[in-house]
């Protein structure tokens, strides 16, 4: 056996833990070195750290603007909350769709309220400042 043996995608998404969580997929791959939710035991054991209820405030933000900046650009940007978006309504398991307007607006909102250098994107500073106003962020990144 190797000294650091390699826990797959599925054994990891079949935790109790993930199981509810809308972002498993992409926390997978944020994780993961090689992007494809394997896993090493150091690497699982940051991310469960990175979801504990004790890991601070700061932490818990870095681990979310990760996962919602899809295209890994150091932004979030429209296609970034759309993917967002998506993820949270999870249509094909829900029913709940919205129409694409909705989905504009909400993105606009997002942005207008985020963006505090109106680039047209949230930075990780916007993220950062947003987040850290926001009761209850803390609550939402965690595992139980």
């Amino acid at each position: 056996h190797g000294r650091n043996p390699m826990l797959s995608k599925e054994e990891i998404l079949a935790l109790p833990e993930l199981a509810a969580n809308p972002f498993k997929e992409r926390i997978l791959e944020v994780f993961s070195e090689e992007g494809d939710g394997a896993m090493n035991f150091e690497q699982f054991l940051d991310m469960m750290s990175q979801l504990s209820s004790k890991a601070p405030l700061e932490t818990k933000i870095d681990f979310a603007f990760k996962i919602y900046d899809f295209n890994e650009d150091g932004q979030i940007c429209e296609s970034d909350l759309q993917k967002v978006i998506l993820f949270l309504i999870q249509p094909a398991i829900t029913g709940s769709t919205l129409t694409s307007e909705e989905r504009s607006q909400i993105i606009r909102n997002v942005i207008s309220e985020m963006d505090m250098d109106d680039d047209g994107s949230i930075s990780y500073l916007d993220f950062k400042h947003g987040m850290s106003k926001l009761n209850g962020f803390e609550e939402t990144f965690k595992v139980t």
